[in-house]
């Protein structure tokens, strides 16, 4: 399975919004971010976005990678995985490639596997012509 939220050692992330901290706005990063206090607003990742453990995300997000170990509220855009260990809680709706939700973790929300978009094009445009 891939790299859990709690996972990942410091010197991996770039960006960190420590526990204790509020931040409200809109947060761009080109490389990884991790979020230990709270965030309302907006999340766009050119890299991978952790929700540690007590961590609190209400708003878009879009990151290549979103690794959830704590509290996530609204729209989650990932265009390779979105990941929730067990002390995550997804409650929104996710847009990704891949999914692994642990056995302890909740989604309550929808999901739409994007898979490669570009592929299914010509299949779709192959039986409109035919």
């Amino acid at each position: 399975m891939g790299k859990k939220a709690d996972d990942y050692v410091a010197s991996r992330v770039n960006s960190v919004i420590g526990k204790g901290t509020e931040f409200e706005g809109t947060i761009r990063t080109k490389e990884t971010c991790r979020i230990e206090g709270v965030v309302k607003g907006n999340i766009i990742s050119e890299g991978t976005l952790i929700v540690g453990n007590g961590g609190k995300v209400d708003g878009k997000v879009e990151a290549v990678n979103i690794l959830i170990g704590g509290d996530a509220y609204g729209e989650l855009y990932a265009s390779n995985k979105i990941e929730a260990n067990a002390s995550g809680r997804i409650f929104g709706n996710i847009h990704t490639k891949s999914l692994i939700v642990d056995e302890n973790a909740i989604f309550e929300g929808t999901c739409e596997m994007t898979g490669n978009k570009e592929e299914e094009k010509p299949a779709e445009e192959k039986k409109e012509n035919e």
